[in-house]
């Protein structure tokens, strides 16, 4: 396959600490879709069938995940989202 076009040039930053900002932001939501991703599977691995099961329940339990590791990301000591923010912190200019 083979592509023509040049890539995109990036937008410069104009802000840098709204920059860092909106880095460590979708750092954060990477590392809670991370978290997410993981309390699903292993929920999917359970042992055995749920008495309290139905659409209802599990639509309950998927929004209470979602809320828990939003919460949870940047915060619960994993370090994905510091690892993330560190690896593209070189793309923006440095905080003043």
């Amino acid at each position: 396959m083979r592509i023509d076009k040049p890539p995109m040039p990036l937008t410069p930053v104009t802000d840098p600490n709204r920059a860092a900002a909106d880095l460590r932001k979708a750092a954060e939501g990477f590392e809670a879709i991370f978290l997410n991703t993981f309390l699903k599977a292993a929920r999917e691995a359970s042992l055995g069938e749920d008495i309290m099961g139905g659409q209802g329940v599990n639509s309950a339990r998927d929004m209470y995940e979602t809320e828990v590791t939003r919460l949870a990301a940047g915060r619960a000591g994993l370090g994905i989202a510091d690892a993330v923010e560190r690896q593209f912190r070189g793309a923006i200019a440095p905080k003043e």
